[in-house]
Formats: structure tokens, sequence, C-alpha cells
């Protein structure tokens, strides 16, 4: 949306130059206008458009149902043996490390506050749904029982340095939970027990 309102501002601003130098050219008056409006809101936007092309970020989600029948819903398994919560900052959401069968996983965000509410995540097991084609994905589900009660880590209060590892929602890890943990340095708080 920013990108074409600073396309449009672009092609307002440059309307006076373009019909000033098509002055030179295009005697007409009525000819001129015609000119100058189509150069300055037509020619100029479709180029500018071009040249700029709509972020990667901006990708549209295609909604569950819709990958499910094409084909492009991807479902991943994982059995959990050792869960971490790292304290969330600001209104992110939940953030969970989890030791899985194939590596760690992050899962990061709002939609977990109801799965710990409701006594079913963490769990022994966690079934993933993601996007084939982007990536994006869509959410958990719970698998199997849940843990009675799990680790709780706070980020360090000294500012993260440069080479810190950034976590991904839905990311699978080759590093251990312990390799993870003390990569980014994450202070133990105490372990927290399940909700009932």
């Amino acid at each position: 949306m920013l990108r074409l309102i600073f396309i449009a501002g672009i092609c307002t601003f440059l309307l006076i130059p373009i019909a000033g130098y098509s002055s030179n050219i295009v005697k007409d008056p009525m000819l001129l206008g015609l000119v100058s409006f189509g150069s300055a809101y037509i020619l100029l936007p479709a180029l500018l458009l071009h040249l700029w092309p709509k972020s990667s970020l901006a990708v549209r989600q295609e909604p569950m149902q819709s990958a499910l029948w094409s084909g492009h819903l991807k479902t991943a398994d994982y059995r959990v043996s050792d869960v971490v919560e790292v304290e969330e900052m600001e209104d992110e959401g939940m953030h969970f490390l989890l030791a899985t069968n194939g590596g760690t996983l992050f899962l990061s965000g709002q939609y977990l506050y109801e799965l710990v509410e409701s006594g079913v995540f963490p769990c022994g097991g966690v079934r993933l749904f993601s996007n084939r084609q982007t990536g994006l994905p869509y959410g958990i589900e719970p698998v199997g029982e849940g843990v009675v009660n799990w680790r709780r880590f706070e980020m360090p209060r000294e500012e993260r340095p440069e080479d810190s590892l950034e976590l991904e929602d839905g990311h699978l890890y080759s590093q251990s939970l312990e390799e993870i943990v003390q990569q980014l340095r994450l202070v133990q708080v105490d372990a927290r027990p399940a909700t009932s």
C-alpha cells in the first residue's frame, strides 16, 4: 500500500515538469493536456510499478482449505522429548523451543495462548501445518499427552549480539535444544506447571 501511495505522490509531483517539457514539443493545448496527463498518470506509474515490484513478504496466504484441495498443504509430525518456554517480550505471543526427533522446533505466536490455557500444549507430539509452496505456517495440532511442567527462560537484559540466532515460527533447527539455549544466552527463570 505504501508503495502505491509513494508512486502516486511521485507522479503528481512530476506532472508540472512533464507538462513543461511537453509544451516544447506539443503546441495544441488540448493535446498538451492529454499528453501530460497520459504521461504522468498512465506511462510513469506503469514504469514505476514495473521497476518497483511487490515485496516477496506481501505474499498472500492461501487459505488452509484451498491448500488442502490443491495439494499444497504440508504436514509434519514431531515427537517432543523436552520443552522450554521463552518469556514473551511485548505482545508477540508465547515462544516455545521443543526438542524433537529431528532437531529443535521453534513455535511462536498468539495462537499458542489458548492451547496452553486449555492444557493441551505443550504435549508429547506436535503436527505442524504449512503451505508447501510458500512455507508459511497455518498452525499446529497438539498430539499426545500434555506435559506436566516445563522449564522457563527469559532473554538476557543486555543487548543481543549481532551473531545471535534469529528464530522463525514453525522452523526446525538442527541444533539441540541446549545448544540453542546457550547460543541465545537464555537465563532460566523457573519451571512452569501446566494449567488445568
